[in-house]
């Protein structure tokens, strides 16, 4: 009698743990924000410290290895070739027709590569880097959790391994990675970064603060912004992670692109514009 009545307590248990993670109150907030001025965070929402992977965010990371390997001379140099064999290497997301839309069916340099997000341009880079290279790049830039092995079994990290497989990175640790890279304090090259900084240029401003940042999207409802603004001497360094799937998100006065990237960015300007004086 007795263990028939722990097997019935025991079984309502986990009914009642299992009823309350399907229930509607229960949700995770999987989205995050932080920014941080002189050091110190002046504003931050949701898991900052959560890891997630950095899709196209990355593409910071990967100018500073081509550049510091000279794989990339300066942002209009080289100009490299499209090639309809490099589709070949796309996840099974891609079509002609997006990557049309994208603007990667066609020639591209340093600045062209940052501003369409140009995938097979960072193929190309980490292709001319090699496996050994490309891991020790990311292992002396501290990277996230700096395995850029891919998925599982398939040894594709030179073509895979920012994209939803086996590098991580959190919001915290994508603006400590761009507060250094704004003095020039990662373990590469000063002119590297500087280059870098360059293409990250967005032509764009917030209240008279020049906009410097990237953006980055998985194939569903998940993407990042990541950058800083600057004015005078004065920087704000800035991540937000976005998964519009995320019930506890405020989408009030954003305007929600069809790129998660870019409705990260409009959280950003949302939640710094306080500061931008």
């Amino acid at each position: 009698m007795k263990n028939k009545l722990f097997n019935f307590i025991t079984v309502m248990f986990f009914a009642l743990i299992l009823n309350t993670a399907n229930s509607s109150e229960y949700k995770q907030n999987n989205s995050a924000f932080i920014a941080k001025k002189c050091g110190e965070i002046i504003s931050s929402t949701g898991n900052y410290n959560d890891r997630h992977a950095p899709y196209s965010t990355f593409k910071v990371a990967l100018a500073i290895m081509g550049f510091d390997a000279e794989i990339l001379e300066n942002k209009d140099s080289p100009k490299w070739i499209f090639q309809e064999d490099y589709e070949k290497n796309f996840q099974n997301w891609y079509t002609r027709e997006k990557g049309l839309e994208y603007n990667w069916c066609q020639d591209h340099t340093p600045a062209t590569f940052m501003k369409y997000s140009v995938l097979w341009f960072s193929h190309q880079i980490t292709q001319r880097l090699g496996k050994d290279k490309f891991q020790n790049y990311v292992s002396k830039l501290n990277y996230g959790n700096m395995d850029v092995s891919g998925t599982l079994g398939k040894e594709d990290g030179l073509l895979n391994g920012w994209l939803g497989t086996s590098l991580k990175i959190s919001p915290h640790e994508q603006v400590q990675f761009i507060e250094k890279l704004c003095i020039n304090e990662l373990n590469l090259s000063k002119e590297a970064q500087e280059k870098t900084k360059e293409i990250m240029d967005r032509q764009e401003e917030w209240n008279g603060w020049k906009l410097y940042g990237k953006t980055g999207g998985g194939s569903g409802n998940n993407g990042w912004f990541v950058g800083w603004v600057e004015k005078d001497g004065q920087r704000i360094i800035f991540a937000q992670y976005l998964d519009l799937d995320d019930q506890n998100i405020d989408l009030s006065g954003i305007q929600v692109h069809k790129s998660v990237g870019l409705t990260a960015k409009e959280f950003i300007k949302r939640e710094i514009m306080k500061y931008l004086m």
